[in-house]
């Protein structure tokens, strides 16, 4: 399975949106931009200057709500990347 990385922060509705709908069984590391450590890991993937939700897959970056949603989906029908 791969790493899945979800960058977020609070009062995000989109960011809501999608932790919700998170497909069951689907390991999802959450991931708050707003902390220090959620800054750093950001900071690493480059993703300090963009707009959350952010999803990340093994380096891959994935932008946008149904962008995401579309990728969580076929994660979990394949179980794999």
């Amino acid at each position: 399975m791969p790493e899945i990385l979800l960058f977020t922060k609070p009062g995000c509705q989109k960011c809501d949106w999608i932790k919700e709908r998170i497909p069951e069984g689907l390991k999802v590391n959450v991931i708050n931009m707003e902390t220090a450590e959620g800054m750093a890991e950001a900071a690493y993937y480059e993703l300090l200057n963009k707009h959350t939700p952010i999803l990340v897959v093994d380096d891959q970056v994935v932008e946008g709500a149904i962008n995401i949603m579309d990728r969580l989906r076929q994660i979990s029908s394949c179980g794999d990347v």
